[in-house]
């Protein structure tokens, strides 16, 4: 990979780096990086202009060469500057190393949860938004499996 990397200055090639807090799921060079942001679907090519974002819960595509990466990812930050894409997310999944029945599993999970609040929980609405949240990205997960993983 190139020296430049991070340190713009009209460099021809893009980079693209998804990061959870327990790793970096993906390092590598890009022709295209496909994302769901908060203002909808963005795509990015080299020399792109600066952008900083909310990361929404969906798939990022990547596109090297002739390859396409995929991966189901959570909510988070998108940021691109100086041909590097950084996409800073609780969850990454490749498409093809999603586990279906465990996203079905937590689906499940996170909707029986769901209906076992109580309304005297003081901490409701927090509670609420958490298990909504690992609801959509098991219901993402399945998705991503079924468009284009293995399973």
């Amino acid at each position: 990979m190139s020296e430049d990397r991070g340190q713009g200055g009209g460099g021809r090639t893009l980079f693209c780096r998804i990061i959870t807090p327990e790793r970096m799921v993906y390092d590598g060079e890009a022709n295209l990086v496909m994302a769901r942001i908060a203002d909808g679907d963005v795509g990015v090519m080299v020399d792109h202009a600066p952008l900083v974002s909310t990361a929404e819960v969906g798939d990022v595509r990547i596109r090297e060469g002739e390859e396409l990466h995929v991966f189901a990812t959570s909510d988070g930050f998108f940021k691109v500057a100086e041909n590097l894409v950084q996409i800073l997310v609780e969850e990454a999944v490749e498409a093809g190393e999603i586990d279906v029945e465990a996203a079905g599993n937590q689906v499940e999970e996170a909707e029986r949860e769901l209906s076992e609040i109580s309304e005297d929980d003081e901490d409701r609405e927090r509670v609420r938004a958490e298990i909504d949240r690992k609801r959509r990205m098991g219901e993402n997960l399945m998705r991503v499996a079924g468009r284009y993983g293995q399973g």
